[in-house]
């Protein structure tokens, strides 16, 4: 059986340029796991093309316990809605684990009107021309998020799609635009300052860490949206590696440190081994797909 050569180096793929959410959590992981595993652990970022230029590295690499990758929402996304897809999320790869869920929250502007997402939708259900929501990006947990609430509250809105936050909190602040999806580690200081205003999260239900901030699903019954982030192996790897790989990479997560840093970026640890994260990764391609056919949002 193949087996995984200790002094060789372990490339963990980032389908997402330095410096982000997701690369912080990568590097906070190969520190841990070069300790635990006794082998150099690198960080090779990969962004591009909506993740799927580093998740084909990792589709392509050899499945020979030297290489996995991260994958996030947008794993499942692409899979659901793109026509052409240069691999499939679910059979080109060896689920190694779940690590948990970003938060992703409604915000809006201090003066806006609606102070709940109850009276956000009454608000909605009476503007002409429909209110305006920014997000990440089309194709994003944030696009979606606001289409699938104006699927739910049954009144459209008008989707701003922006290349990064930075744009997103000047214009919020500035009054340019009532409403955004944003993540909440990138809101928090914003938040906190009073400069913007949390509405809700897309969540199913509240984080334990963020009480204060209500799930939409409570206004909204069954609204849920998640971002994750998970890791994979190239198909075929040995189950023994990849078994390895998902043992030592749910104990770096679980570990108090690595966990609380996680969270105060807003981001909530939540760990499945390979079995339970191949059935969640289906369960969350289906989802997609779903609402791809409720909303007409094909991404290519």
């Amino acid at each position: 059986m193949a087996a995984a050569d200790s002094d060789h180096v372990l490339r963990l793929i980032v389908p997402q340029a330095p410096g982000g959410a997701s690369d912080f959590m990568a590097r906070l992981l190969a520190r841990n796991l070069a300790r635990t595993l006794d082998r150099p652990v690198v960080v090779d970022n990969r962004s591009g093309g909506g993740t799927i230029i580093g998740t084909r590295a990792v589709a392509t690499a050899a499945p020979n316990g030297n290489t996995f990758g991260m994958v996030l929402s947008a794993h499942a996304i692409n899979q659901a809605m793109r026509h052409q897809m240069p691999y499939n999320a679910l059979t080109d790869f060896e689920p190694v684990c779940l690590a948990g869920y970003s938060i992703t929250v409604l915000v809006t502007h201090p003066g806006f009107a609606a102070r709940t997402v109850d009276q956000l939708i009454a608000l909605m259900r009476r503007a002409d021309p429909p209110l305006q929501y920014a997000s990440l990006g089309v194709g994003s947990v944030s696009h979606l998020a606001g289409e699938l609430l104006a699927i739910e509250a049954g009144a459209p809105l008008q989707h701003v799609p922006y290349n990064g936050s930075t744009g997103i909190y000047h214009a919020l602040v500035r009054g340019d635009l009532p409403l955004a999806f944003v993540t909440l580690e990138s809101a928090l200081p914003h938040i906190n300052a009073k400069r913007i205003r949390a509405l809700g999260i897309t969540n199913a239900r509240r984080a334990a860490p963020y009480p204060q901030l209500p799930a939409i699903a409570e206004f909204l019954p069954g609204f849920a949206l998640d971002g994750f982030i998970g890791f994979v192996a190239p198909a075929h790897t040995p189950a023994p590696l990849v078994d390895t790989l998902s043992t030592e990479t749910v104990k770096a997560l679980q570990a108090t440190s690595i966990r609380d840093r996680l969270l105060q970026g807003g981001f909530v640890v939540s760990t499945a081994p390979p079995a339970a994260f191949a059935d969640f990764l289906r369960h969350q391609v289906d989802k997609y797909t779903a609402l791809a056919k409720r909303t007409g949002i094909v991404l290519d």
